[in-house]
């Protein structure tokens, strides 16, 4: 109960204040990481123990669909739930490829790290055989369990055994069979080590089920016979322990005391977490979780909209704000079976050459980047703009002029008619109506359907829609981003195999050496791009709000799938700074 009026003040509070050579490097013999090594970091004063970090998730707005990580219905809340007392197999290197090690990678790119900059976290390495048939992991040694007295669990060692058994479990999950269709069996060989046999090798390994989505979440088979929906029963092996839930209030988490975890800082070797207490809350309200942040109340939001922040600098000038790119994006998807005008290349490529990217930034997000489709630019495979061949960059250089000539020639002089089926939130409809008003001018007469989401999800999944349909599209993972595109081009959209696209998919997934993949990937996404299944807008921006009591923190966003526990553990608080700077 004390917990819980605790939390009722922080509430109160707020509302009455108004807020990837980890892996593998290219070979053709057995492919092994690095045992994870300690870094130095560079740290601005002496590392203190201590205090309570109050941050935002991305999912500060609602509940936990449940605690039962692999199970439960949001897969991606679930994960971010767990990260704080639950570990990954593998994970992003902040500490050599990170801005404080050689800043090759900014880790702020959501949803994923690129194979190349992944190290082991309870797996301390891994090998890939050369022809793709296993992965064999190193369980590290030492690592316990926390134990929990509500289920009679005593602390114990984690082992392979419980890696093996967990995955298992996880990989039955209803509906997800063919998720894991590449995966034959996961098997504990000995105490500390787990070999994966694959029907065949699958790129996205560490996505799916190394590092990221809540799929890869271990639990204790204590935990998973006195029920994990139980957020009471939870065990892990992470830096904090989930101490106290309280739904429509939010999560506790405490420093976990026996935690395997080190790291050296100017020479000097310190035991982790710094901080006591981290506080994961839920607040619904936008500008109740605005205004606590803009008062410090919470200590870090990493998710804030890119139009807050001239009001965030007048009100809190000390609060530290960086600008990065949301890698989720707006699209058209286009209709070419059912539409005989939308069938004729020529005029897809007009109707893009013919749509105003920039201004349509500037109107919907005050900005945001251009890219080119279907990748993010912290991408491998992406081919930048300026980079790309003629005839790709001509369709991102805006001419209503040549647009509605190409229009003619294909047959269409007086132009044509579609219709573009939106969404019913503010961005669909301001882009659907701006592309209502730069088709005018190329002689194509577009209407808009306004649906709500589910009726849009209908006309996604069975492609019903007549022309077109606005909808989003996340662009930071290849392969996730590759599969989705590939069903725009495939059928029914597509005639099936038409331009190999499957086949290129295929080919991709299966080849094991990164870099080699990395060119198909490449290839890939220009042929996709070059054929406009699609019309892409703009990546647009986000803001990472931290306050600078926040100590050895570079702006790292997260190290898998939403996971930024290696850069929280690695933090600590001026309780001092923080004294001065709120009032």
């Amino acid at each position: 109960m004390k917990r819980k009026a605790i939390w009722v003040v922080l509430i109160f509070l707020m509302v009455t204040s108004l807020v990837l050579a980890s892996c593998t490097k290219s070979s053709t013999a057995t492919q092994t990481t690095p045992t994870t090594k300690t870094a130095t970091n560079q740290a601005v004063g002496t590392p203190t123990y201590g205090g309570t970090l109050t941050m935002y998730t991305r999912y500060s707005d609602h509940n936990p669909s449940g605690w039962d990580a692999p199970m439960t219905v949001d897969l991606s809340a679930a994960a971010i739930w767990a990260n704080p007392f639950e570990e990954w197999l593998t994970r992003g290197d902040i500490n050599t490829y990170g801005p404080r090690g050689n800043n090759q990678y900014g880790f702020n790119t959501w949803e994923i790290v690129p194979e190349q900059f992944l190290t082991g976290e309870l797996a301390t390495a891994w090998e890939i055989a050369p022809d793709g048939s296993n992965i064999t992991f190193h369980i590290r040694q030492g690592v316990m369990w926390t134990g929990n007295k509500n289920i009679g669990m005593a602390a114990r060692e984690l082992i392979a055994a419980d890696v093996a058994s967990a995955e298992q479990r996880n990989i039955t999950r209803p509906g997800f069979g063919p998720s894991f269709s590449w995966l034959k069996s996961i098997a504990a060989t000995d105490k500390y080590t787990v070999v994966w046999t694959l029907n065949s090798y699958f790129a996205n390994w560490p996505w799916r089920f190394g590092c990221c989505t809540a799929m890869g979440v271990i639990y204790p088979p204590e935990v998973v016979t006195a029920g994990p929906d139980n957020w009471k029963n939870q065990v892990g092996s992470g830096p904090f322990i989930l101490t106290d839930y309280v739904e429509g209030s939010g999560a506790t988490y405490t420093k976990n005391p026996n935690y395997w975890g080190k790291v050296t800082i100017s020479g000097k070797s310190y035991q982790l977490p710094f901080i006591d207490t981290l506080v994961y809350p839920v607040i619904a309200d936008a500008s109740t979780r605005l205004a606590a942040l803009r008062t410090g109340k919470v200590d870090w939001d990493p998710e804030v909209g890119q139009l807050n922040s001239s009001t965030l600098t007048q009100s809190s000038p000390d609060l530290i704000q960086q600008k990065y790119l949301s890698n989720t994006i707006y699209y058209l998807r286009i209709n070419r079976l059912k539409s005989q005008s939308l069938s004729n290349l020529q005029v897809r490529q007009a109707l893009m050459i013919g749509t105003d990217l920039t201004s349509i930034a500037k109107l919907v997000y005050g900005g945001g980047e251009i890219q080119d489709w279907p990748f993010g630019s912290n991408v491998p495979g992406y081919t930048p703009l300026d980079q790309l061949p003629a005839s790709q960059k001509q369709l991102y250089t805006y001419n209503p002029t040549l647009a509605k000539q190409m229009i003619a020639d294909a047959g269409y002089p007086n132009g044509f008619k579609m219709v573009i089926d939106s969404g019913t939130d503010s961005t669909s409809q301001d882009i659907s109506s701006a592309l209502v008003s730069n088709w005018a001018q190329i002689g194509v007469t577009a209407t808009i359907a306004s649906l709500d989401s589910t009726a849009l999800n209908v006309l996604i999944n069975n492609v019903t829609y007549p022309d077109s349909l606005l909808t989003t599209y996340g662009v930071g993972n290849p392969f996730t981003t590759l599969n989705v595109a590939r069903s725009d081009v495939a059928n029914p959209v597509y005639k099936p195999g038409e331009l190999g696209f499957d086949a290129m998919y295929a080919q991709a997934m299966s080849t094991v050496d990164p870099i080699k993949r990395t060119a198909l990937i490449k290839d890939f996404g220009l042929a996709l791009m070059n054929d406009v299944a699609v019309i892409p807008f703009a990546n647009s921006n986000f803001l990472n709000c931290y306050w600078p009591w926040i100590k050895n923190y570079y702006g790292e966003l997260e190290t898998g799938y939403y996971n930024d526990m290696p850069m929280i553990k690695e933090m600590w608080l001026d309780q001092n700074l923080k004294k001065n700077l709120v009032h």
